[in-house]
């Protein structure tokens, strides 16, 4: 017999769910609304040409889809293309999809307020409609492998993050999954802890960085790896 989590999870993905997709190129935006489209008949996918389009097309969305090409044209330090997503999370949380998955482009996206970051070149289909279930529940949804480019230099970061006293390694382990937008559930499950203990360890964590959400958490948490990563100045450590 199922759990009552597990139905209610099930409702959840048999809901019907309403995706825009903004794309300025009309064969990508194509391909993405017929592929959704004909993945599952809950959702219910709209195409825009713009953000402007999207904004004024008068539909009731509960999670947008927003191509990034520029971003991968030009890189991810170029904020222009970015700038819109402000006016669309008015109507819906934004996931950005783009070629570049880079920790510096994941920053960027969440810094202008995207729950999710999707690169297109090693996200499948079904993964990518999960990304958007988790984020139209809530969720913050963070490529694992931008966060992570080079292994050494996250021992290093993580080291030195507890070895100053900054986070105990509890604290760190949260802090880990948190970048990767795990909920509270799955991260007490995965690291054998209660949901309680989580959530004392979030508010300890947010105290610490200063932070007033897990999103910011998220973000600066990442900002002080991509620093340690590319050998710009580092900012402190330290939060109190």
């Amino acid at each position: 017999m199922a759990s009552n989590s597990e139905r209610r999870s099930e409702s959840i993905s048999n809901r019907m769910m309403s995706i825009g997709v903004v794309d300025e190129h009309s064969f990508t935006r194509e391909c993405i609304t017929r592929s959704l489209k004909g993945l599952y008949d809950t959702l219910d996918v709209v195409s825009f040409r713009s953000c402007d389009d999207c904004l004024t097309g008068g539909r009731d969305l509960d999670v947008i889809l927003y191509y990034a090409h520029q971003s991968a044209a030009r890189g991810p330090s170029d904020r222009q293309e970015l700038a819109p997503l402000k006016n669309l999370l008015e109507i819906a949380p934004v996931i950005i999809l783009s070629a570049v998955d880079s920790s510096k482009s994941v920053i960027e996206a969440l810094e202008n307020g995207a729950r999710g970051y999707i690169p297109t070149a090693s996200t499948s289909l079904e993964l990518a409609i999960e990304i958007i279930r988790l984020v139209r529940v809530g969720g913050t949804f963070v490529p694992p492998n931008s966060l992570w480019p080079r292994r050494i230099n996250e021992e290093v970061v993580t080291s030195g993050m507890t070895q100053n006293g900054q986070f105990t390694p509890r604290q760190m382990a949260v802090l880990n999954q948190l970048k990767l937008g795990k909920a509270n559930k799955t991260i007490a499950y995965e690291l054998a802890m209660s949901e309680s203990t989580v959530k004392v360890h979030i508010r300890n964590i947010m105290k610490k960085m200063k932070a007033t959400n897990r999103t910011e958490i998220a973000c600066r948490a990442l900002a002080v790896f991509v620093e340690d990563v590319t050998g710009t100045e580092s900012r402190a450590l330290h939060y109190e």
